[in-house]
């Protein structure tokens, strides 16, 4: 806009300047002979010419500079978009990479805990009541251990676990403490055993270790207890 008006004002007082410069020619050329009115607009028409010579070839140059520009512009957009798609691609890749970072943290965690749990063993119990002969309360005859009632303890763990050890509680009442009440398998303890061997069950995502036990004592309850140790 400033480049305008600045255009405009010059224009118009180089035509001021022609004009008296015109007449002034003229009332010389008076003088000395007739003036047509061809003659006098013969300048005009000259001047307006290079007007529009001017204007025509302000207007090409304005245009050429509008290409270069534009030609500038889509380069640097281009420029622009290639940077802006190498920085996608390397947030990408960033969130990529914490992503796999954050599921090893995750999967070693896990293992860690499922290591820590296994080394501190699945564990299960079961309280037995006294043998009864037969099943008949108040009977004579004194239980055996061939005719006492075996119970199977069980003990949850991993389907893909691996035993390492299975330890044995017996005990009489809730007082005793654990560490003082293991047997070993087939190991008698107050008329009780553990049979000497476990065995496994297959379970829903998982597996049974399991461990028979009986009570053939026709007077004490007793506690029977199998930690499973087992690894992945």
């Amino acid at each position: 806009m400033a480049a305008m008006i600045g255009a405009t004002a010059t224009v118009i007082t180089a035509l001021v300047q022609l004009r008296m410069s015109w007449k002034k020619e003229l009332r010389e050329r008076e003088r000395a002979q007739p003036i047509t009115k061809k003659s006098r607009r013969g300048p005009v028409f000259f001047v307006f010419a290079l007007m529009i010579a001017a204007a025509v070839g302000g207007f090409a140059l304005s245009q050429y500079f509008v290409s270069l520009r534009t030609g500038d512009r889509d380069e640097l957009r281009a420029d622009l978009q290639s940077k802006l798609s190498e920085i996608n691609a390397t947030a990408l890749r960033l969130e990529q990479a914490r992503l796999n970072e954050r599921k090893q943290i995750e999967t070693e965690v896990q293992r860690a805990d499922a290591s820590r749990l296994g080394e501190e063993g699945a564990a299960a119990s079961v309280t037995v009541a006294p043998c009864k002969p037969g099943g008949v309360p108040g009977a004579r005859e004194e239980c055996t251990e061939q005719s006492a009632l075996r119970i199977t303890v069980c003990a949850s763990v991993p389907a893909v676990a691996t035993v390492k050890e299975v330890q044995l509680y017996i005990r009489a009442d809730d007082k005793q403490p654990w560490p003082e009440a293991r047997v070993q398998p087939g190991q008698e303890a107050g008329q009780a055993r553990f049979a000497e061997k476990f065995s496994e069950r297959p379970e829903e995502g998982a597996k049974q270790i399991c461990q028979d036990f009986a009570n053939w004592s026709h007077e004490k309850t007793r506690i029977a207890r199998i930690v499973v140790k087992y690894s992945l």
